[in-house]
């Protein structure tokens, strides 16, 4: 008896087309199952706490009453990945009354003119992302930077603030 006779069947049973499939299957499956099975090295990366502080100038004060230790802190212009920057640790009132940014002075400078009813104040927020060398990512999408102007939300407060540390 040959082992393929003149129809292409090995041992008159089975076609060699058929053999092949099966085989290519059989190496396919053990593939993926090879390749589920190690540990992905170098591609789990841990998020770390990063703690940032913002300095908002002249914030009226009902906008001051309304951040709340505990909240959680948005940006309205720039996606943070659904989630909020981190938590609202601390706040405290830097200058009261608060300053605001003059629009023209007469010898064409500006500068920081006092403002009734306002508070410069200090935030303190608590995140998690990503650490790489001296770049900090919030939710693996938000760049954090020192001197980046922002306007910042919380549940019941909008406001504007400048990242002026990052921990």
């Amino acid at each position: 008896m040959k082992m393929i006779d003149r129809n292409g069947r090995l041992f008159g049973k089975i076609s060699v087309i058929d053999v092949l499939v099966i085989l290519v299957v059989l190496v396919m499956a053990a593939a993926l199952y090879f390749k589920n099975i190690q540990t992905h090295t170098g591609t789990a990366v841990t998020e770390q706490t990063i703690t940032f502080q913002v300095r908002a100038r002249g914030v009226d004060n009902f906008v001051a009453d309304a951040i709340v230790v505990g909240d959680g802190l948005y940006d309205q212009s720039y996606s943070s990945g659904g989630r909020a920057l981190g938590e609202i640790t601390d706040i405290q009132v830097e200058r009261d009354p608060g300053t605001k940014l003059a629009d023209r002075l007469t010898d064409g400078t500006a500068g920081l003119l006092e403002a009734e009813d306002t508070v410069d104040l200090i935030i303190t927020v608590k995140g998690s992302g990503l650490i790489t060398g001296k770049s900090y990512s919030i939710n693996r999408v938000y760049d954090l930077g020192i001197n980046s102007s922002r306007n910042y939300c919380t549940q019941r407060a909008d406001f504007t603030g400048m990242v002026i540390a990052i921990d």
